[in-house]
């Protein structure tokens, strides 16, 4: 064996060398197709996230001065824009059009002998096969270069492939590219959780970055050129399950004045083929209709009943804002019951409910002839009907069975809640192992603490509300927060549990993960309802609690801030997650004006958003305290 150990070497350090002078010719091929872009003014903040200055890079698309390059290069609005090409010259650029779908933007130059790259189709493109990414910002004469591999093909809802190159602003906007020296793609960050414009940024450096396929860039580019912004298409339904391994694409739901309204789909067909293409999980549509753009049409195959049906649907860029139907409502949270069903504990006065006769201690037990059992079956139920239906509710009254029809109404804002009593909570014994009142607490494997404030009649038989609270910078308020909280959190049945900024100077995108995780670990070990966890944010810790509820929609149903006003365009009101929105203002608050601004654009969005007013000087004062644990013990209302 030791006889094969020097030739076994010398193959090895030649296939190196042979790879090592591939990548340099490859570099030098394309070196002429990588721009490097500098910006000029703008804002600095977008969102929660300080803005870059220093150069970026770019691509030329077209010989005649066309350049594609990341959006994320331009999020902060810049008054003007440089592009240096590699022989050093140096132009003013216009940006053209912008593929909000894909993150980028094309720019155009004047010049008219640039060297476009050649892409590479998406058939070719292999998981493992060698990947290099290249910018031009370190040194204008050369690209900055990181080597990696394809990871993975139809990534983000199969718009981009994966790489372990690493990519960073340094080389967003800058090629990914084969050892050919064809183009593979446009890095770009881009992320599977959110849609906003700077997602994906978090995966800085970390051996996962993504690129936008040259090829499907090149099927759009003419249309850039006309000076057409790009959207994502929508169709307008929704599913019970959508992770990657969910079943069939049934419809549970379609979006009124929506694409697939219009074209007649209705609650239960099942979506078997985009285009052709066989859809037999919902993952499977994502991945068809991640490619396509508002104002395309699709052919859409659907199963209803034994019957297959063809439909053409245009996309939209577009879904009118889901609207939340409303019973008037408030479920018992009782556990002592022998009646099979929901219990309610409190009517809303002149509500839909209060007017066909609904009354505290009522136990509804179907819904649309549908039997129901928890308040998430009533809320999942509810999601599919439209403000000014009128459903049936089967209802247990005493002994006798009441049906009684009712017109759903607009979801309450919660600016003025009537008086609601504080719930029955359930008397009972807990272990000894179970910890409550005021105590530290510190995530498995990790050194930090946090607080949590358990109330001293807690029994894991009785859910609870749950509420984060992100301090405001240099001050965690603990114990202005516990003193304040603590006998209407036990009135309410509600554990509060508070979060230290990791630097003295604030919350930082760096935290969301780890607040996150501190939120699941009371969920696992304390009985939580997950229809009142929400999120406090007071003042500079506002858009931090804003950014938490807003990214982790499936976890916070709740979003309360304190003197701080939106910062950043909210998400897509939809039934799958239902957030409620306060916002509490001072009486000498120099934000009111833009809270009352917030306000309004969330209600045009269909948010429900409460605007909640202190009339003491006291962040905290008993009042205001009170009306926010009356606001979080009716998030779960119907």
């Amino acid at each position: 064996m030791l006889l094969f150990v020097p030739g076994a070497v010398t193959f090895g350090q030649g296939v190196a060398r042979e790879e090592q002078l591939a990548i340099q010719q490859a570099m030098a091929y394309v070196n002429p197709s990588i721009v490097r872009i500098e910006t000029v003014g703008g804002v600095d903040l977008v969102g929660d996230l300080l803005v870059g200055t220093g150069p970026t890079s770019g691509v030329v698309v077209r010989e005649d001065g066309y350049i594609i390059t990341s959006r994320f290069n331009f999020v902060a609005d810049p008054a003007s824009v440089l592009v240096t090409t590699a022989d050093g010259e140096r132009y003013a650029a216009e940006v053209v059009a912008t593929d909000f779908s894909k993150m980028l933007t094309l720019l155009k130059i004047e010049r008219d002998d640039l060297q476009p790259l050649q892409s590479v189709p998406v058939d070719d493109m292999h998981v493992g096969q060698r990947a290099i990414a290249l910018g031009r910002t370190f040194d204008p004469e050369f690209p900055n270069v990181s080597v990696g591999i394809i990871s993975a093909l139809k990534r983000i809802r199969g718009k981009a492939l994966q790489t372990d190159a690493k990519t960073s602003p340094v080389n967003y906007g800058g090629a990914l590219i084969n050892l050919k020296g064809e183009c593979l793609g446009i890095i770009v960050p881009l992320s599977s959780q959110r849609d906003e414009e700077t997602a994906g940024v978090e995966l800085y450096d970390s051996g996962i970055g993504f690129a936008i396929p040259l090829a499907d860039i090149e099927r759009v580019v003419d249309q850039m050129i006309d000076g057409e912004d790009l959207h994502a298409g929508l169709l307008g339904i929704g599913f019970e399950a959508e992770g990657p391994v969910s079943g069939e694409a049934e419809i549970v739901r379609v979006r009124p004045r929506s694409p697939a309204d219009s074209a007649g789909l209705v609650k239960g067909d099942v979506v078997t083929e985009i285009d052709g293409v066989p859809i037999r999980r919902v993952n499977d549509l994502k991945q068809v209709l991640g490619n396509r753009y508002a104002g395309e049409t699709v052919n859409v195959t659907i199963r209803r009943a034994d019957e297959s049906i063809q439909t053409m649907v245009t996309l939209t860029d577009e879904l009118v804002a889901y609207q939340f139907p409303s019973l008037g409502i408030l479920p018992s949270r009782s556990t002592n019951r022998t009646q099979a069903g929901v219990g309610l504990r409190f009517v809303f006065p002149e509500s839909s409910a209060a007017k066909a006769g609904l009354q505290a201690g009522d136990i509804i037990t179907s819904f649309q002839s549908e039997p129901v059992e928890t308040t998430s079956d009533i809320s999942s139920l509810l999601s599919k009907f439209e403000i000014g239906d009128t459903i049936e509710l089967e209802v247990v009254r005493d002994s006798d069975s009441l049906k009684l029809p009712i017109t759903l109404e607009e979801f309450p804002d919660g600016d003025n809640l009537p008086n609601i009593p504080p719930p029955v909570l359930t008397a009972g014994n807990r272990t000894e192992e179970i910890e409550v009142g005021r105590f530290n607490q510190k995530l498995p494997g990790d050194d930090r603490q946090f607080w949590v404030l358990v109330p001293q009649d807690y029994h894991p038989e009785q859910q609870h509300g749950l509420l984060l609270w992100t301090h405001p910078a240099g001050d965690t308020m603990e114990a202005e927060i516990v003193r304040s909280w603590r006998d209407l959190a036990s009135e309410r049945g509600l554990i509060l549990v508070g979060v230290r900024a990791e630097d003295v100077s604030g919350f930082s995108q760096t935290d969301e993960e780890y607040a996150k995780d501190v939120v699941e670990w009371v969920t696992q070990n304390y009985a939580i309802d997950p229809a009142r966890v929400a999120v406090m944010g007071a003042e500079d810790s506002g858009p931090f609690a804003t950014q938490l509820a807003f990214k982790y929609r499936e976890l916070f149903r709740g979003l309360l801030a304190i003197d701080a006003p939106l910062r950043f365009p909210p998400p897509d009101s939809n039934p799958e997650s239902r957030l409620l929105i306060g916002f509490v203002v001072g009486p000498e608050s120099r934000s009111r004006e833009q809270i009352t601004k917030s306000v309004e654009i969330l209600r045009e969005r269909e948010f429900p958003t409460a605007l909640i007013e202190n009339t003491e000087p006291e962040m905290f004062s008993f009042d205001v305290v009170d009306l926010m644990a009356q606001w979080l013990d009716a998030l779960d209302r119907l």
